[in-house]
């Protein structure tokens, strides 16, 4: 049993746990991840440039604080970008945004109706642009585990 137990703590140094989030978790509901990121080849080439998050409710509240730089309709979907102070730009659909572009907005804040069809079971999808490039989201919302090397 005490090897068992020496073990278990020797192995919590090589596998530590995912960072803390640094965002609001946007939707109501525990933290699911339906379908990851997957960054496109080129950048015009297919990918899913972000997440997309289970909700148990239509509330969306902001990530983060900032401003609203987009409020309004991509294709037929709604859609909400907010620009953070470090200019990173986190995009959410498909909502009906209850703030305007140029709104300023806190992290908690109700800003969105979530409505249907983004996937089968009611899901937000959340990405985010840094220097104009996307990347997931997983950090910020302490979902990343940190990769570790271990020696052979």
């Amino acid at each position: 049993m005490r090897t068992l137990s020496l073990l278990l703590v020797w192995s919590l140094g090589f596998f530590p746990f995912a960072p803390a989030p640094v965002w609001h978790w946007p939707t109501e509901g525990p933290p699911v991840v339906l379908r990851d990121f997957l960054a496109p080849a080129t950048p015009w080439g297919a990918g899913h440039r972000g997440l997309d998050l289970h909700a148990n409710g239509t509330d969306i509240v902001a990530p983060v604080s900032g401003t609203i730089s987009y409020s309004g309709y991509v294709v037929n979907r709604g859609v909400l970008t907010i620009t953070t102070a470090e200019g990173h730009q986190v995009s959410m659909e498909p909502v009906t945004a209850t703030v305007s572009t140029g709104d300023r907005v806190s992290r908690g804040e109700v800003v969105a109706t979530l409505e249907s069809g983004h996937c089968v079971t009611l899901c937000l999808h959340i990405g985010l642009r840094v220097d104009g490039r996307y990347r997931s989201p997983r950090r910020e919302l302490g979902l990343l585990q940190r990769a570790i090397l271990v020696p052979w």
